[in-house]
């Protein structure tokens, strides 16, 4: 894995200052990106100008499109187009597509009649509908399943920055992902029974309902890890690094749930934030040995490679990169793949098993 390499295959080099200002501009227009297109406009609006945003929809749509439009004139920008074309279709499908389907005729006769269950079923089908479609495009740029997420990952991969006290050995996913799948699960049971006057017993459900429960769950944890976490996540690595990524992609589902969820609001804010930077660090350390190299400086002469845990190694000129990983790679007793992407403006090399 990247961050076992010995100290003789990390050759670390410090950043030139057009280098280091160009990496600062991509960090910048990402934030600025994540936070124009998530839900912040509207709430600054409404809970500080008791004002509202009707045009909010065409307004996201078309700062989407301006960002897509702009990495072709400002090459600086080039290594963020697939992100803010990712954006831009999930914005399309979640706001203007979702719309249509759920006023349609078809749907209508679809759901007439049906159960609540059943109805909340057929959306969380849609939702999933529209993360593969997503999926597809992020595809369809050039990135392989496994750069999305679309694999399993090592389970017994440490939780980077967790140990317990007095313990060398460092914590692994499977035991902490069980650890903070039952107790998120008992908080929010707990929220739901405060919710409910007569407790428990306000939430009871058929047995023969358990199939569609457990279904519409399964559907939406698939449609909003795969649209809201994964590809995002995907497209951004390149072009700001694990760091940024994830804190970008979980303060953007965050503000996403201040309005329209249970909970909602500022809990709902922080509650739905803290779980994507759970489930997108859970993302970013359990996948296999991924090496990201960046573009820095004019022409590409410049990359940074960085590995899981954020371990920095440099290259320079893509030959040398290449030649690097080739390398490296190897060195780990891995088979290696690899891909140089020009639209994107990045190299990949994945250590696959």
């Amino acid at each position: 894995m990247a961050e076992q390499m010995t100290d003789s295959m990390i050759a670390r080099t410090e950043m030139l200052p057009a280098q280091r200002s160009n990496r600062r501009l991509l960090i910048i227009a990402a934030w600025a990106a994540v936070l124009l297109l998530s839900k912040l406009p509207l709430v600054v609006a409404r809970e500080f100008l008791g004002a509202d945003i009707p045009w909010i929809t065409a307004g996201w749509i078309g700062v989407a499109l301006l960002l897509v439009a702009m990495t072709f004139v400002w090459h600086a920008l080039k290594p963020l187009r697939s992100f803010f074309v990712t954006m831009l279709v999930i914005l399309v499908l979640t706001t203007v597509f979702d719309r249509l389907v759920v006023q349609s005729v078809i749907w209508e006769r679809l759901v007439a009649g049906r159960s609540p269950l059943a109805v909340l079923f057929a959306e969380r089908a849609l939702i999933a509908v529209e993360a593969l479609v997503v999926l597809g495009a992020v595809l369809l740029m050039g990135y392989r399943r496994r750069d999305v997420f679309l694999a399993v990952g090592d389970l017994n991969a440490p939780v980077a920055g967790v140990r317990l006290p007095g313990r060398a050995r460092p914590v692994g996913w499977l035991a902490f992902g069980a650890i903070m799948t039952l107790l998120l699960g008992g908080l929010f049971l707990a929220f739901m029974v405060s919710q409910s006057p007569t407790g428990l017993a306000g939430f009871a459900v058929p047995l023969l309902a358990l199939p569609l429960i457990l279904g519409s769950a399964a559907l939406n944890a698939f449609g909003e890890e795969a649209m809201y976490r994964a590809a995002p996540l995907a497209t951004l690595l390149p072009a700001v690094g694990p760091g940024h990524a994830l804190a970008m992609t979980a303060l953007w589902f965050g503000l996403g749930h201040f309005y329209g969820s249970i909970p909602s609001g500022v809990f709902g804010l922080v509650q739905a934030g803290l779980l994507a930077l759970l489930l997108g660090k859970a993302m970013l350390d359990t996948r296999h040995g991924l090496v990201v190299v960046h573009p820095r400086g004019a022409g590409h002469d410049h990359l940074r490679v960085t590995g899981r845990g954020g371990n920095r190694i440099a290259g320079r000129g893509s030959p040398a990169a290449v030649s690097f990983a080739q390398s490296a790679c190897p060195a780990r007793r891995k088979r290696l793949t690899q891909r140089v992407s020009y639209a994107d403006s990045a190299l990949f090399c994945a250590l696959t098993t």
